[in-house]
């Protein structure tokens, strides 16, 4: 397609409204094409594959609109890759060894990123998200198999919220991560899986992580029952004074048997306890 940037240069009539003839630009102005498959060449990140399968017209402002497509899997990343094509909108991360999320706030080339697999990472935050442009943009977020323990749940139902490609187009999935289910976190978790329901795809795969000595399978989150995880002040005061009875209990009864052991040995023997005998 170099030839095509040598006719911008050139004073040829209606160069400007030759379109491309064959699939899958077929009818579309071959100027714009040129230069988005120039951007894809020249910004491809290295070790990735880059391809553009189409190119629309945004429904908003009538502009061409090219469909990016960046596979970045399993090359031993440890972070977002630098460079990316203009306009990238489905990018592939999984199988690397990525922690941080802060690139998609941070560099602009990621801001028109809309379908994200970062699937078997070592992702343990979202927290850089909150409040960023990308995070209220989204429509597929992939995090399965990272080492997510808790997410702030209130940034992400916000985020969701403000998403402009909710209901319909936006997806989730959260499974298969080490989720920490105490009572400071589950509840608000429940809460936004069950508002969101269409959304997360693996909701059945979203389970606690078992302590390493309970070899029981995890408990899906969103069927889990509140009293399994919080436990009411008034549970804990029942339990401890049920302690302090059972003491008094078998102290009382230790001390019916002593008497009921003394008073016998005096019958058979004449003796009295020799605790009596030390009395003045």
């Amino acid at each position: 397609m170099d030839w095509v940037e040598q006719l911008k240069t050139t004073s040829i009539y209606g160069v400007d409204n030759m379109t491309c003839y064959q699939p899958p630009y077929q009818g579309k102005p071959i100027i714009p094409i040129a230069e988005f498959k120039k951007n894809v060449r020249t910004m491809c990140p290295e070790r990735c594959s880059c391809t553009m399968s189409d190119v629309v017209r945004d429904p908003h402002n009538f502009e061409l609109e090219p469909i990016i497509e960046v596979n970045c899997s399993n090359k031993n990343f440890l972070e977002f890759p630098p460079t990316l094509p203009n306009k990238t909108k489905t990018l592939a991360l999984d199988k690397n060894q990525i922690r941080s999320l802060m690139p998609l706030v941070t560099n602009p080339l990621y801001k028109d990123v809309q379908d994200l697999d970062l699937d078997n990472n070592f992702i343990d935050s979202i927290e850089d998200l909150e409040g960023s442009y990308w995070f209220s943009h989204f429509r597929v977020l992939s995090l399965r198999n990272n080492q997510l323990v808790q997410v702030p749940t209130y940034a992400l139902d916000n985020a969701l919220q403000q998403n402009p490609n909710m209901p319909e187009a936006v997806r989730l999935f959260l499974g298969e991560n080490p989720w920490k289910c105490d009572c400071s976190f589950i509840p608000s978790f429940q809460d936004l899986l069950r508002k969101y329901q269409s959304q997360v795809e693996d909701i059945a795969d979203v389970k606690c992580s078992p302590p390493e000595s309970d070899k029981k399978s995890p408990a899906m989150i969103i069927t889990l029952s509140r009293s399994a995880v919080c436990r009411l002040p008034n549970d804990y005061a029942v339990n401890a004074l049920d302690m302090v009875n059972g003491i008094l209990a078998s102290l009382i009864i230790l001390i019916l048997g002593k008497l009921a052991y003394d008073y016998y040995h005096f019958k058979r023997t004449g003796r009295l306890p020799w605790i009596v005998t030390k009395i003045p």
